[in-house]
């Protein structure tokens, strides 16, 4: 019987100096959020995530806009004059502008080569952008898409415009950015891909 306690308590020793040699695992109590895997103690977050738990969606480093449609066009000028002067539906063309602080164009970074004579006004038109895709890095710059009525002679009247920052519309990566609002007489749909 003295050698069966002897036993025992040295078994009991034994185990008592294995638990509490054993390291616990770094990444026991650590859930990473949206596909994050733990290593170490420490996620490490899938494309696109970032945080101590990969909790925040990251910005992109650009958005590739790579067509876009126009959803609504205002049928006649402000004062309500056709946009040909031969009474014809307008020729249309999309551009994109860099926009001041004041929201007046700066910079021309794109500018269909495509116009759509007599486009429809009633109707939806798609512009595709020839590869490579249109690459917006600055997601605090305001921009501004706007479309053009192209007439005889190169002239070109503005038929209206939106300003938009993209940090605003990339929040869930959209495979579209919806560019409009209720009192918008023009609407655009850029088709989109992120780069990060």
């Amino acid at each position: 019987m003295k050698k069966f306690l002897f036993i025992l308590s040295i078994a009991f020793a034994l185990s008592v100096v294995v638990t509490s040699c054993s390291k616990k695992d770094p990444c026991e109590d650590i859930i990473c959020q949206n596909g994050g895997t733990c290593e170490n103690g420490d996620c490490k977050c899938p494309v696109g995530y970032e945080g101590n738990l990969c909790q925040t969606e990251s910005l992109p480093k650009a958005v590739n806009v790579t067509a876009i449609k126009i959803l609504k066009i205002p049928a006649t000028q402000k004062d309500g004059k056709p946009w040909d002067s031969d009474g014809t539906q307008p020729d249309i063309y999309p551009s994109l502008f860099t926009l001041k602080a004041d929201n007046s164009t700066d910079v021309r970074l794109w500018s269909s080569q495509l116009t759509k004579i007599n486009a429809d006004v009633s109707k939806q038109h798609d512009f595709n952008i020839i590869l490579p895709a249109l690459s917006l890095t600055d997601m605090n710059q305001t921009y501004g898409m706007f479309l053009h009525d192209s007439d005889d002679g190169n002239v070109y009247t503005s038929m209206g415009g939106i300003a938009f920052v993209l940090k605003n519309f990339v929040q869930g990566r959209p495979s579209t950015i919806k560019l409009d609002c209720s009192t918008c007489t023009i609407a655009f749909e850029l088709t989109v891909n992120y780069e990060f």
